[in-house]
This record gives C-alpha cells, sequence and structure tokens, in this order.
C-alpha cells in the first residue's frame, strides 16, 4: 500500500509514542507483567526498558540524546545501558568526530528478535523452576 509523503504507513510509530504506550500499561496496572518478567527473567529493569524503546525509536542516539529524550542526567542513562548491553538489546559503536573526539551512538535490537528473545529466556527460566519444582517430590 503506498502512502502520500506527510501520511504514515498504518501500523507506524512515532517516535517517543512507543514509549508513551508503555507508560499508559503502567498506568493501568502498576503489576505489569512485562516489566516484572523481564526484571526477573532478563535482569532488565523498567527504567532501562523505557532506555531501550527510546533508542529503538531513536537510533543512532547518544547517551546525551537519550537523557534529554527522557529528561535524565546521562549517568543514569549510562547505568541503565548496561544491562542492555550485557543482553544486546543495544549495541553501541564509536564515530570519530571532527573535534578528534568519539562519540557512542546506539541502536536497540528490532522489537520482533526482542520478544523472540525474551520467549527464549522465558522458557529456559520455566524450565528451570520446574526442574527445581520436580525436585521437591522426588523420594
Amino acid at each position: 500500500m503506498e502512502t502520500e509523503d506527510d501520511e504514515l504507513a498504518e501500523g507506524t510509530v512515532l517516535p517517543e509514542e512507543r514509549v508513551a504506550r508503555f507508560e499508559q500499561l503502567l498506568d493501568r496496572n502498576s503489576e505489569l507483567e512485562l516489566t516484572e518478567t523481564m526484571s526477573t527473567v532478563c535482569g532488565v529493569h523498567i527504567a532501562a526498558f523505557r532506555v531501550y524503546l527510546t533508542v529503538l525509536d531513536h537510533p543512532h542516539s547518544t547517551i546525551a540524546e537519550i537523557a534529554e529524550i527522557l529528561d535524565r542526567d546521562q549517568s543514569t542513562i549510562g547505568k541503565q545501558l548496561q544491562p542492555l548491553y550485557e543482553q544486546e538489546l543495544v549495541t553501541r559503536y564509536p564515530r570519530t568526530v571532527t573535534s578528534g573526539g568519539v562519540k557512542y551512538l546506539h541502536v536497540a535490537q528490532p522489537l520482533a528478535e526482542t520478544t523472540e528473545w525474551l520467549q527464549q529466556e522465558l522458557d529456559t527460566w520455566t524450565d528451570a523452576v520446574m526442574t527445581q519444582l520436580s525436585r521437591l517430590h522426588a523420594d
């Protein structure tokens, strides 16, 4: 389906809209299962997940840009990016700036891949929990 340049394709998510949707889910249900699962199973807490969604919507952004979008301190964003790097949900790569320094740009793994990864992590975690529970019944 073709669209005019000024029209959005159906299903297109605008920058900040994904984070806004996430915030709405949190407002509706303070015990949102997604964030609890991400935290318990994967070690990615709610604040880090917000950073992931922001990087997803703003690819090639710096820590300073992410911090500005989320209205957070750069050091806080840097800490929240650590588990995302470790889980390979966000990748950073250096770019040399004309002034001679280096700045890091960030790109998030596509949401479909993150969903698949979460499903695999959840399956592994569930298997481990069930194995431990089955030991309770062993003679």
